[in-house]
């Protein structure tokens, strides 16, 4: 029997990707310290398959956003 595997990441655009990626990392910043372990480690996962999903697309951030992200925070 083959696994199917089903991503609802592959149809995102490179852009939403690597936006929704960048979101879920701060929403796990704030799980950390709210101290809800099993809500952290499930946001991790998902940021996870993010990442390996924007590696597998050799997807890179633009320098334009990446300031954007070190002035915000």
């Amino acid at each position: 029997m083959n696994v199917v595997e089903f991503s609802l990441l592959k149809r995102l655009k490179d852009e939403d990707l690597i936006e929704n990626t960048c979101n879920n990392i701060d929403e796990l910043k704030c799980l950390l310290n709210t101290g809800d372990n099993e809500e952290y480690w499930k946001k991790a996962m998902m940021v996870n398959d993010m990442i390996i999903e924007i590696k597998k697309r050799n997807l890179k951030i633009g320098e334009d956003k990446l300031f954007e992200k070190i002035i915000k925070k």
